[in-house]
């Protein structure tokens, strides 16, 4: 049996639920989309979602100073 599959993989993103948005943070560009708009693509009665969201961020080393 065929199946489709609708899949959003934004990187570097921050949301923001008071303005409605996603936004990317790229390289050289910013790109902002419409949060509830990318949502409803997802939205139904008959429609079965798996949802993931991650953070990432910088763990900031120990400091070792003085430790031999």
């Amino acid at each position: 049996m065929a199946k489709q599959t609708l899949n959003y993989a934004f990187k570097n993103a921050t949301i923001s639920l008071e303005d409605n948005e996603i936004v990317e943070h790229g390289k050289e560009d910013v790109k902002v989309y419409v949060l509830s708009d990318v949502l409803k693509k997802f939205e139904g009665e008959n429609k079965k979602v798996d949802i993931t969201i991650k953070e990432t961020s910088e763990l900031e080393a120990d400091d070792l100073e003085g430790i031999e």
